[in-house]
């Protein structure tokens, strides 16, 4: 039997055996909610943000920016979603003048 298989792997053509690859990764990656990717170590958030190290620890420490700390102990590594690091900027835009005029407008 194993030769049958190794025959129908040798009749797929070079696009179709990347469309079923293909397929088959894209199946694993929509069962998962979470990436692997979306986890992140505090030097990309500090990339994201722009912020040093040391302002993301302070935000962390004053409950600030959304984190994860896998373990209680006072030496975990810190983590952090993509997502909501993403969100969490997106949270605090800054309005332009126009936008200010128009609210004023209305009262």
């Amino acid at each position: 039997m194993e030769k049958k298989k190794e025959n129908q792997v040798e009749n797929f053509s070079a696009s179709e055996l990347r469309k079923v690859v293909s397929e088959a990764i894209s199946l694993c990656f929509s069962d998962n909610k979470v990436f692997i990717s979306d986890i992140i170590g505090i030097d990309e958030v500090c990339k994201i943000t722009g912020l040093s190290k040391n302002t993301i620890y302070k935000k962390t420490s004053n409950h600030e920016i959304p984190f994860y700390k896998p373990t209680l102990s006072k030496r975990s590594v810190l983590r952090f979603r993509r997502s909501e690091i993403e969100d969490w900027i997106l949270r605090h835009r800054v309005g332009t003048v126009d936008e200010y005029l128009d609210s004023q407008d209305g009262l």
